[in-house]
């Protein structure tokens, strides 16, 4: 798959070198850091990490969570697994998760 092809399905990474919301918007500096980083992943064979946190995702009853949007699996694996590391523990992240998701990808 080519970087083009996943930088489709990113809402704030698209292909540019530097993050354009750096001392702009803290949450979507992050989000962008996250999308350039699993685009980057998925590229270059990278991604195995990913079928961990995919696990980890459906662990916790998220399986389902927006199966209609355009986003990947991965990629919501990727954002589910750094939010939860702020929480006391993945099932506390699941409902506030969903908040974040649907604010910043809905």
């Amino acid at each position: 798959m080519k970087r083009e092809d996943l930088i489709q399905f990113c809402h704030y990474y698209k292909g540019e070198k530097e993050n354009p919301y750096k001392g702009k918007d803290q949450d979507k500096a992050m989000l962008w850091e996250y999308e350039k980083g699993w685009t980057f992943d998925t590229i270059n064979g990278n991604d195995k990490m990913f079928s961990l946190m995919i696990d980890e995702y459906a662990s916790v009853g998220l399986a389902m969570f927006g199966i209609h949007d355009d986003t990947p699996v991965s990629l919501k694996a990727l954002l589910f697994n750094r939010y939860a590391k702020g929480c006391w523990s993945m099932a506390d992240a699941v409902e506030p998760f969903k908040e974040f998701y649907n604010k910043y990808y809905n």
